[in-house]
């Protein structure tokens, strides 16, 4: 019972997880930004490559086709190694997505630009499916869904941060128009 007295929301048996908890907490802010970054760059995309509504529509695909093909191999993963190894493999698949931004945007085709979103969205599915229960394992039971909750509170800001970025640096680059130097 004093043991218990001693722990705050975020230690368990003395040991605190405060910095796990910033960290891991940070990645539901990702997830966030990704969320709602992906309606403006079907936008994007749809006006650089004047595509179809069915070629936009592929931008949602990839995403969300990220999420359903990943989900179950990432459960696996997560029970043959660790919550942390998928922490780690998700922050992995999320930053190779990520950079391979940088090589499509200099084929300047459009299917390039959808394999980095999937597996992009494959590291997000491997981080939904490993840092909600390893927040939970960061205390005591008693405190599990208030921790869960807190961390999920990050999920919004990132949203909020993604439509932020969407608004004032890829939809304001698609208005510009050329000017002349002279």
């Amino acid at each position: 019972m004093d043991n218990q007295k001693k722990d705050s929301i975020i230690s368990r048996d003395g040991v605190s997880y405060l910095i796990p908890f910033i960290l891991v907490t940070s990645c539901f802010a990702l997830w966030g930004f990704a969320n709602d970054i992906t309606n403006p760059m079907v936008k994007a995309f749809s006006k650089i490559f004047r595509m179809s509504v069915t070629d936009g529509a592929l931008v949602q695909v990839a995403f969300y086709g990220g999420y359903f093909a990943m989900a179950f191999p990432a459960a696996m993963f997560i029970r043959k190694y660790s919550y942390k190894a998928g922490v780690l493999m998700g922050l992995g698949l999320y930053a190779v997505g990520a950079l391979l931004f940088l090589p499509a945007s200099w084929t300047g085709m459009y299917y390039p630009f959808l394999v980095a979103y999937f597996i992009l969205t494959c590291g997000l599915s491997f981080l939904e499916t490993s840092c909600n229960p390893y927040i939970l394992t960061m205390g005591s039971e008693e405190t599990a869904t208030r921790r869960l909750n807190m961390a999920q509170c990050f999920n919004p800001m990132g949203s909020l941060c993604g439509m932020y970025v969407a608004m004032n640096f890829i939809h304001s680059q698609l208005c510009v128009t050329p000017t002349s130097v002279f």
